[in-house]
């Protein structure tokens, strides 16, 4: 473990947390929690907006349907309901089904990256988790860097021809965020999910992390046997992270 804090990029990657109990739940019950689009610090992260829904090909969606239901039921829904009622149904469920969507945020950069223990552990009071994405192959899998753009680009989807490509919008950021370097989980409802207690590898406290908290970090880490806890001091020369073994 003392040789692995050392290590960045693949199969490390780093979490960035608030020194608050949300941080400490996270820890002891060995979770990642997915967060609610809307509640991202990027208003324009995963927004809607980026969704261009072609034209409904209503006739289309019926041939499909009926592949899954019959001819008979097709014809009766069709008689009941106008295809002005299914476009507008069709548009107004993109948004419900893109914000029902949990996120979880990563960094391929350790601690040496500032702004990322500024803007996301209180300003260095926090801390970061060191992950090895090999130890849970599975929870970890479809991880992605985000695409970074200079202009955020809409994404045109047509259904039952590529509806899958809506997902893309979860990996857009605008370049002014390419700095944190950000690598991307999404799921398809936010809240807890359970990761392989192996896989987190360090807790590395930042240099403004209290000694109160400290203490209900190594409380919250009791259980996994394998993990160091460190403390960040503060840096003196550029490039430089100096860390202190504290479990």
């Amino acid at each position: 473990m003392f040789e692995e804090i050392k290590k960045a990029g693949k199969p490390y990657v780093f979490r960035y947390r608030n020194d608050n109990d949300f941080t400490l739940d996270e820890i002891k019950g060995s979770y990642i929690y997915f967060q609610k689009r809307e509640l991202l610090n990027d208003p324009f992260d995963s927004t809607p907006d980026l969704v261009d829904l072609k034209n409904i090909n209503v006739e289309k969606l019926y041939t499909a349907f009926e592949k899954l239901v019959g001819k008979e039921k097709v014809e009766f829904i069709a008689k009941k309901i106008s295809n002005k009622w299914i476009e507008e149904n069709v548009r107004d469920s993109i948004p419900k089904f893109i914000n029902k969507q949990g996120i979880a945020c990563f960094s391929m950069l350790p601690g040496i990256n500032m702004p990322l223990l500024a803007n996301y552990a209180n300003n260095h009071k926090g801390l970061y988790l060191q992950y090895n994405i090999d130890f849970d192959s599975d929870f970890f899998k479809g991880i992605r860097l985000m695409n970074y753009q200079k202009e955020l680009k809409k994404i045109s989807i047509e259904l039952l021809d590529n509806e899958e490509d809506i997902f893309e919008i979860f990996y857009l950021k605008q370049e002014n965020w390419s700095y944190e370097q950000e690598l991307r989980l999404v799921r398809e409802e936010f809240g807890k999910y359970h990761v392989n207690r192996k896989a987190l590898r360090n807790i590395i406290c930042g240099y403004n992390c209290s000694e109160d908290y400290i203490d209900k970090v190594l409380k919250a880490n009791e259980l996994n046997k394998h993990v160091n806890v460190w403390k960040m001091e503060k840096p003196t020369e550029q490039n430089r992270l100096k860390l202190d073994l504290i479990k």
